[in-house]
């Protein structure tokens, strides 16, 4: 993005900002996001509005945030506060943040298997990257635990190429995963094939000929009778942007192994 685009663009989200924080039903949120401001500022950051925080706000070496981070977000009462401040966690190397984000995961995961805090958790889990917790992330693709979120353990561990993974991989090939029910016959059904679109990407960074045969079959994903979704306006519309995804990422992951 261009200087003059975020020139324009800071002023209205500012504004928004403002908006939200006159609001006496944000009263509460408000002070909690403040005392986070004021808390990293006495480490040296200079904090003044929640669109500063992002998965690239830190590094690995700002470290003596987590603690701080993971403190406010136990206090916030919004749900969506606390979905976006868990994004800036997301840093590989933050291995502090690890246990408490696996212990949000396997809270949100049985109440809502599409919740926005279980998928941000996800996400940020995955950027972490913490090899402690292999055989947990691992747990976390069988069968009663999959859910469309899951997408980004999968792609984790096949990007640090995890063996014992493999299996899992193979499985998640076939098949569309639980979504919330309102996303049925919406242009977001697609979701349901984030997870099996993971895996053939996944199955890919091994890199070996012999897996060829698990995926192949996905550059002519309109074969295949289980892709498909619930009847409505967005059904051709819905077909046609998945059959493509199926395509490309297929194609792209068989360029990867090696013959």
């Amino acid at each position: 993005m261009e200087q003059r685009e975020i020139d324009f663009i800071l002023p209205h989200i500012e504004e928004i900002e403002m908006k939200y924080r006159n609001d006496p039903k944000n009263a509460y949120d408000v002070q909690v996001e403040q005392s986070l401001f004021n808390e990293l500022n006495a480490l040296g950051y200079n904090f003044a509005w929640s669109y500063q925080f992002t998965g690239n706000t830190f590094t690995a070496k700002d470290k003596a945030v987590i603690p701080i981070v993971i403190k406010h977000l136990e206090m916030f009462k919004n749900h969506n506060k606390k979905h976006h401040y868990i994004g800036c966690l997301g840093v590989k190397g933050f291995y502090d943040a690890t246990e408490y984000l696996i212990g949000e995961y396997n809270k949100y995961l049985p109440t809502d298997n599409e919740d926005s805090i279980l998928y941000m958790v996800s996400q940020t889990l995955a950027r972490i990257r913490d090899k402690r917790y292999m055989d947990v992330y691992l747990d976390y693709l069988s069968e009663e635990k999959v859910v469309c979120s899951t997408w980004f353990i999968v792609e984790m561990l096949g990007f640090m190429r995890y063996e014992k993974a493999i299996p899992s991989f193979i499985r998640l090939l076939d098949g569309e995963q639980r979504i919330k029910d309102s996303f049925y016959g919406s242009t977001i059904e697609c979701g349901k094939y984030l997870v099996s679109q993971a895996a053939i990407t996944a199955l890919s960074r091994f890199r070996k000929a012999e897996y060829k045969k698990y995926i192949e079959k996905f550059l002519e994903p309109e074969k295949i009778p289980w892709i498909q979704f619930t009847e409505s306006k967005e059904k051709k519309s819905n077909l046609r942007r998945t059959y493509t995804q199926y395509r490309n990422v297929t194609k792209k992951a068989l360029e990867r192994m090696i013959e």
